[in-house]
């Protein structure tokens, strides 16, 4: 049994959505700002005539915020009803990943501000953290975004 995953780098490493839950990558997009959003939020794109939140997770994981560059993509997942542009460095590709080389998260890394991480995977030489969307957002992020979007 094995795992397609949308692997993609943020500061160098590895991460990895499972396919299905990413509907469409984007690249090139342009990102207008949000008033009085939480902090991970950059703006919001407009893709093909529906206004999208973008969502960084460098910003989530602690990592310094860089602009925008040919390599950069959009992850468009829906996460608890609502669809979210998760920006990443660049997009490595889809990986059919064994189940026999994916394993638990190690007990301590895990903790509620870590609930995103859903499994490691051994790839080659190298790991690649497989995350839960919808973990990665906040409940109070994820309220705040859903009022800017009855507006």
């Amino acid at each position: 049994m094995s795992t397609k995953q949308a692997v993609f780098q943020l500061n160098g490493e590895d991460y990895g959505l499972d396919i299905i839950e990413v509907s469409t990558i984007e690249k090139d997009m342009d990102i207008n700002k949000i008033a009085n959003s939480p902090s991970n939020v950059k703006g919001k794109i407009n893709l093909r005539g529906r206004e999208i939140p973008v969502y960084s997770l460098r910003r989530k994981f602690g990592i310094e915020d860089k602009n925008q560059d040919k390599d950069t993509r959009y992850l468009i997942i829906d996460v608890k009803g609502m669809d979210i542009a998760f920006e990443v460095d660049q997009v490595k590709g889809i990986l059919d990943i064994d189940s026999s080389d994916i394993f638990d998260v190690p007990s301590v890394i895990k903790c509620n501000d870590t609930s995103y991480i859903k499994s490691i995977a051994k790839v080659d030489d190298g790991l690649i953290l497989l995350l839960d969307s919808s973990f990665l957002l906040s409940n109070e992020e994820m309220d705040a975004l859903k009022q800017k979007d009855k507006k």
